[in-house]
């Protein structure tokens, strides 16, 4: 009778895992559904992809990006844009920001994908469109936010974890052997030097001067009011809006209407939505413990130079 259960157990284990397996092809496989140009009637469209998380990297190849945009998900997105009928795209941000060099490279992708294909693109920011989030968006020609969204936080943080008393009370010791006394700059098991603080700073200054003059060029604020706005201040759309860091501010159909207006689009245009194939480790992975407990580990490495809200 125990074997049955034990059979009758299995078969319901398989089985489900065969649904989600199939779940996930066919989710896979319809996601970009409809965004195919040959598929896709000639006209007034305007194309729509989505940048929803921190920014950075891919932190297990094996669970895909998760909640991450990455570099490479931006491109594909912005290939499929390339490829359609559309007259605009809408680049909706809700991201904290996340690490400097994606962000950077984000940023170059969307002014590279405006100077290929001379489409205007426009962000509308949701609920955070932060620090990295904001860089990002200051590529668009236009950017309108929520009223309520949370945005600016201009500025550059590196957080270093220094563990040396935890490592003290259990007994334990780290020995260094470098090549030079800045080799183990950042370690967290000593203290730091006043001279190693200097150098941070530096990285840290020379890493801002590129985020202040890419927003004081996007938006054209005079460097005076910038440097007192950009001191890692967060402000609402409506005071971001007041301080010239976003044209207006509105909901989605505010935007397409103002596409509609800018580019001269007749009639209600068709809205085409591009998103991501992700894998089914991807699925299965976002909500998984154990990644949640990676991104705990990964969060304490030693030194992380960033765009980000933080807390």
């Amino acid at each position: 009778m125990k074997m049955k259960k034990d059979s009758l157990f299995g078969l319901i284990v398989v089985s489900f895992l065969i649904f989600v397996v199939v779940f996930a092809i066919f989710k896979g496989s319809s996601a970009n559904k409809g965004t195919s140009a040959s598929k896709i009637k000639t006209g007034d469209s305007i194309s729509v992809i989505s940048l929803d998380g921190e920014i950075g990297e891919s932190s297990n190849p094996l669970y895909g990006s998760g909640n991450t945009i990455t570099v490479k998900e931006v491109k594909d997105l912005l290939k499929q844009c390339e490829s359609d009928p559309s007259k605009a795209v809408i680049i909706e941000v809700n991201s904290p920001g996340g690490a400097v060099e994606p962000t950077q490279e984000i940023y170059d992708e969307i002014k590279q994908f405006k100077k290929k294909t001379n489409k205007k693109v426009y962000v509308w920011m949701r609920g955070t469109a932060a620090s990295g989030g904001y860089y990002i968006s200051c590529a668009a020609d236009k950017i309108i936010a929520m009223p309520t969204t949370l945005t600016g936080s201009i500025g550059v943080i590196m957080e270093l974890v220094n563990y040396q008393g935890l490592l003290e009370k259990i007994g334990v010791k780290e020995v260094v052997i470098k090549s030079g006394k800045f080799k183990d700059m950042g370690s967290s098991v000593r203290p730091m030097t006043e001279e190693e603080k200097k150098m941070f700073q530096n990285l840290i200054n020379e890493t801002y001067k590129q985020f202040f003059d890419t927003v004081q060029k996007a938006r054209n604020i005079p460097a005076d009011k910038l440097k007192e706005i950009a001191q890692g201040q967060v402000y609402t759309g409506i005071d971001a809006k007041k301080l010239g860091l976003v044209d207006a501010t509105g909901n989605f159909q505010f935007v397409v209407d103002m596409i509609k207006k800018d580019l001269n689009i007749k009639g209600n245009p068709r809205i085409i939505t591009h998103e991501v194939h992700r894998s089914i480790f991807s699925l299965l992975g976002e909500n998984s413990s154990f990644v949640s407990q990676l991104s705990v580990i990964k969060g304490l490495k030693p030194m992380k130079l960033e765009y980000m809200l933080q807390p």
